[in-house]
């Protein structure tokens, strides 16, 4: 196996600890390999998004990263069927509707994730 590093702050730690504890890993490696597996899956529709794409985006995001998320959200409106934001405390929530090519929503999908604490969860109909 190869051993790779990760930074997190000590209450992220504390959280993945109390997550991992509770579902029943014996180590933080085997919670980490589950994390890394479930990541890798929910991620792979990426690669087989053709032709048209209905979906529906929620993003959560930090209230200082809100314009880079509008920024981009911008770009792509040619495939943006509505849109509504929300405040959170500190948080952004963004709900958006796609519908239109495949490759404009992995590449605005992309661009998204390409942001640190950007987080996203995505229905396809």
């Amino acid at each position: 196996m190869v051993v790779i590093s990760v930074s997190l702050s000590a209450q992220e730690l504390k959280e993945f600890e109390k997550v991992a504890s509770q579902a029943g890993f014996s180590s933080r490696s085997d919670a980490v390999r589950d994390a890394l597996a479930r990541f890798v899956s929910a991620n792979n529709w990426a690669d087989g998004m053709e032709g048209k794409v209905s979906c529906a985006l929620s993003i959560v995001y930090s209230d200082r990263k809100k314009l880079h998320v509008h920024e981009i959200v911008h770009q792509y409106s040619d495939i943006v069927h509505s849109s509504m934001h929300t405040h959170l405390g500190q948080r952004c929530v963004e709900q958006i509707v796609l519908d239109g090519d495949g490759e404009e929503v992995r590449k605005l999908l992309s661009e998204l994730l390409g942001h640190k604490d950007v987080r996203i969860t995505m229905a396809i109909f």
